[in-house]
């Protein structure tokens, strides 16, 4: 499974399906797709070949999908070098299956109106917590920054009778932590399912991501077993909540038909710190020899974690940090405007401070951030977090502090290119 690093066994059983869910959409003249899937992350290599299939059977063009992930960490893990046959063929079958969803959407197109509502919601929470002797735990800070913004676009029939609608939400999919062992997309998932229970009608329900490096759920875990606030039950509630809120604004989004779609993407080359990533490298180094150590008892049988690492791990993240020192990182941001409503979809992990910023001053009316989608390039965090350390700064080691800033820049460039 994806998401924790902790777990000592693979999946156990499927709780509850993932899915692929696909709106396309179509002017006449131009055709975009937005795709949503319940795992945790997306590689290049994987919206490649979505996006390459595509435009071939579709006539979508690449910059005109848009692929993300939900972000649960309860869905299965990419194959690496010991992936199962089942792993494997998991993720061979899934651009077939991606593209099959496209398909449906598009043998089911029919003539629609399009709006955008903005809802409140609280179960999202900062998770970079203050620690009393300094730094940053991963915890929680309910005094920290979190966007409660739930994001609606609701797609209707001519009829008025509801066709689609999207949840748009900044947090982690982590409502289960790291000592669940069964298959699911966690409160993204129960989200999709209450929207489209309220809605009715066969109507389809989707769940974009944000900007939500930095923001975990409320109900989030602490502990394990009796002492645990997090599983199945918390998953359900937060996920009921964001469909509830986008029901409460539903009737005040403002409905058309005079759409037209625009699509701009590009590729920005984020720069990176050679000289810290070297530190950070050779502070890994130094701890090898401590990690060839008997690791410690984990508090639970579950999970591996709070044990030292062990070599395998050490000499893994040292290969890591000397590739993602030798260049700058590209990655790509891309920007789907559909009449009153403007997605743009950043790959990576981007604290929620960069999103919420590009959202007001965006040039372009109900601007919504859709996280992990087109690959990934890891956390992105502010500049002004990265001398306070912590999990995401650790993991963005390589970054230049202005990685972050020059996203929201080169975001905002591309919404005014779209906008002329």
């Amino acid at each position: 499974m994806e998401g924790f690093e902790g777990r000592a066994f693979s999946a156990l059983a499927v709780h509850d399906p993932l899915w692929a869910r696909a709106l396309v959409l179509d002017d006449g003249k131009c055709r975009v797709a937005v795709v949503a899937l319940d795992i945790c992350d997306l590689s290049e290599q994987v919206v490649a070949g979505v996006r390459e299939a595509a435009s071939s059977r579709s006539g979508i063009s690449p910059e005109g999908l848009l692929i993300a992930a939900t972000h649960t960490h309860s869905g299965p893990r990419e194959p690496g070098e010991d992936a199962s046959d089942d792993e494997t063929a998991y993720w061979a079958a899934l651009p077939n299956k991606v593209i099959g969803a496209i398909g449906e959407a598009i043998s089911a197109i029919e003539p629609a109106l399009i709006g955008t509502a903005s809802g409140w919601s609280a179960v999202g929470m900062n998770r970079r917590q203050r620690l009393c002797g300094g730094g940053v735990w991963l915890g929680r800070n309910p005094l920290g920054p979190f966007d409660t913004e739930v994001g609606v676009i609701r797609v209707d029939r001519h009829d008025g009778t509801p066709l689609a609608g999207i949840l748009n939400y900044a947090c982690h999919g982590v409502c289960l932590a790291d000592h669940n062992y069964l298959i699911s997309a966690d409160y993204p998932g129960y989200a999709v399912h209450f929207l489209e229970e309220r809605l009715g009608g066969g109507a389809t329900g989707i769940f974009l991501n944000g900007a939500c490096g930095d923001i975990d759920p409320r109900e989030y875990w602490e502990g394990y077993g009796f002492a645990s606030s997090s599983g199945f039950p918390q998953a359900e509630r937060s996920g009921r909540d964001l469909a509830e809120r986008a029901m409460k604004v539903w009737d005040s989004a403002e409905m058309t038909d005079n759409v037209t779609l625009r699509v701009a993407s590009r590729q920005v080359d984020f720069r990176t710190n050679p000289e810290r990533a070297a530190a950070a490298v050779e502070a890994a180094l130094n701890s090898v020899e401590e990690a060839m150590a008997p690791p410690r008892k984990a508090w639970s049988p579950y999970v591996t974690w709070q044990g030292r690492p062990d070599p395998t791990w050490a000499r893994k993240h040292l290969e890591i940090l000397r590739n993602a020192s030798a260049g700058p990182v590209r990655g790509d941001v891309q920007a789907i405007s559909a009449g009153p409503v403007t997605l743009l979809g950043w790959p990576g992990e981007v604290f929620c401070e960069l999103g919420m910023q590009v959202k007001r001053a965006s040039p372009l009316p109900s601007t919504y951030i859709v996280g992990y989608a087109n690959g990934s390039i890891g956390y992105v965090p502010t500049p002004e977090e990265f001398p306070l350390g912590g999990y995401e700064v650790d993991s963005a080691i390589h970054l230049d502090d202005n990685a972050g800033t020059a996203l929201v820049e080169q975001s905002l460039s591309l919404l005014e290119e779209l906008q002329s």
